[in-house]
């Protein structure tokens, strides 16, 4: 019978059950550093040995920590996370904290503490509990190995990231189709070098278009104008018509002429400026509006 069918253990659940130990021995270590740098600072306090080594030994775990809880569950780094290694370490670190546990009580003894007594209490009193999780954290890792011996693999590790194992084409932000035709040929040209129509075959004629050219269209503004426009008028000509039925004149005429036809404002020339004068507005037909 198997271990796991033994203890009544989901061996699918060890890598999460070893990771929230790790994450809360994280947490339990980082309240113990903020603790001791408090105690550091304290009056009458003693910097030596006792309480040096809790201290110390928070940056002595990042290194187990990285290796215990992230090389079993990458498949590249998974090689490396030997169970007998990992027994070791989770044991080595269960009784490191320990010795720093009654090293923090033997400081409280010795009456070492000066004004932060209170905070070195509190500090004996995490460091239990941050043994506890590494003492946890070792069965753990003995159930792993167990398990190994047994059965050849990690307990839940080998599973980590299986269901990503999936074609590529089908993954759920593929533009490829999803049903049973995913694989199916595409006819990317459905034109036949065969068919050709008649009038493909005849010379570009530009007066089948009509007898006006498309741009020379009528969208220029004609305000009241009753008239048909002239043809080939230029639209492009801004100048303003007014209330008139005669045909546009020439748009190739200078609309500053002073011959009879209309004609758009021109500026004063500069012998006409008078500074004596108030300022006014130009000569003009300011009655024009828009409907």
């Amino acid at each position: 019978m198997a271990l796991s069918e033994k203890l009544n253990i989901n061996p699918d659940k060890i890598p999460n059950i070893k990771l929230g130990l790790h994450v809360a021995q994280v947490i339990l270590v980082l309240t113990i550093f903020i603790l001791e740098i408090i105690l550091f600072r304290a009056d009458n306090s003693k910097i030596n040995g006792n309480n040096g080594w809790p201290f110390g030994l928070c940056f002595l775990s990042i290194p187990a920590w990285v290796y215990l809880a992230l090389a079993p569950r990458y498949e590249r780094t998974r090689r490396a996370a030997n169970p007998n290694v990992m027994l070791v370490v989770d044991s080595l670190f269960a009784i490191f904290w320990l010795s720093a546990f009654a090293s923090q009580a033997a400081y409280n003894t010795a009456n070492s503490c000066g004004a932060a007594c209170a905070v070195s209490k509190a500090i004996v009193g995490i460091a239990f509990f941050e043994t506890l999780g590494w003492i946890l954290s070792t069965l753990i890792s003995a159930y792993t190995l167990r398990y190994y011996q047994q059965n050849g693999d990690l307990p839940g590790y080998e599973k980590i990231g299986s269901h990503q194992n999936i074609d590529p084409d089908k993954a759920a932000f593929s533009m490829a189709p999803h049903d049973e035709e995913a694989y199916a040929p595409i006819n990317m040209d459905d034109h036949h070098d065969d068919v050709h129509n008649d009038h493909d075959n005849r010379p570009y004629d530009p007066d089948s278009y009509g007898p006006r050219p498309i741009y020379e269209a009528e969208t220029s503004y004609q305000p009241h104008h009753t008239s048909s426009p002239a043809p080939h008028e230029n639209p492009f000509d801004n100048s303003y018509r007014p209330h008139s039925t005669s045909p546009h004149p020439d748009p190739f005429a200078n609309p500053y002429s002073t011959s009879g036809g209309a004609k758009i404002y021109a500026p004063p020339a500069n012998d006409d400026y008078d500074d004596g004068h108030p300022v006014q507005f130009p000569s003009g037909n300011y009655d024009r509006t828009l409907h």
